[in-house]
């Protein structure tokens, strides 16, 4: 039986790992990127997964991607918008060229990722977008403009998506996590952070899904922080 190939951007970052291990132990043929060549080597091979090196903020990368995806794989299940940065400074101190690095890669990535890797989702018979907000995609904090905005920008990103999407029967949704730790500590009790496990569970939650079910935000909190 062919599986279901899952494709994370930033993959090598903690949260990527968490949700490529999750997708690997879930029977996918998983798929991470990222724009560090030795890091997303040694990342695959902690987890037992493929690599490919793509900056969502390179064209000329993501179409170098697609053409591994088609040859490898012909199609494309699962695209899941990960790779982010965090800048945090008063806008007065904040550099322009920074502001404009954090959209980039935060608002700009997942549009090029889903625009470039369209006619491979096209081609599965249940095919996913999931892109990673924030709680910060929600309600903002003073000394986080740039990644606010980005996030903010993100989740409306995603809206428009969706909707575009559905005549295709392609689903896309978003995880809004709070903050995250990705220690191995209590499971429960007060001042216990989310982990990244628990966001790669309600990634492949989603991908799991029937696909008459379209979930639009799981905005995920802490129960006792």
């Amino acid at each position: 039986m062919i599986k279901r190939l899952c494709c994370i951007t930033g993959g090598y970052g903690r949260l990527g790992k968490d949700m490529a291990k999750a997708f690997v132990a879930g029977d996918f043929d998983v798929l991470i990127t990222g724009r560090d060549a030795e890091k997303l080597e040694e990342a695959a091979g902690e987890i037992g997964c493929d690599h490919y090196m793509f900056d969502v903020t390179k064209e000329e990368q993501g179409e170098q991607l697609k053409t591994y995806i088609r040859g490898k794989y012909n199609k494309l299940d699962v695209l899941i918008n990960n790779a982010g940065i965090m800048r945090s400074r008063p806008v007065p101190r904040m550099n322009p060229s920074l502001f404009l690095s954090v959209l980039k890669t935060n608002l700009y990535g997942p549009f090029l990722s889903a625009h470039i890797m369209f006619p491979l989702l096209k081609k599965s018979k249940n095919a996913m977008i999931i892109n990673i907000c924030s709680t910060s995609a929600h309600r903002a904090d003073a000394g986080m403009s740039a990644y606010s905005a980005s996030k903010f920008g993100l989740l409306g990103f995603t809206e428009s998506l969706r909707k575009e999407m559905r005549q295709y029967n392609i689903r896309v949704s978003s995880i809004s996590p709070s903050s995250i730790e990705f220690d191995d500590g209590p499971l429960s009790g007060k001042g216990i952070a989310l982990k990244g496990k628990d966001v790669a569970e309600a990634a492949v939650f989603l991908a799991n899904s029937h696909g008459r079910a379209l979930y639009r935000d799981l905005e995920i909190w802490a129960t006792n922080p």
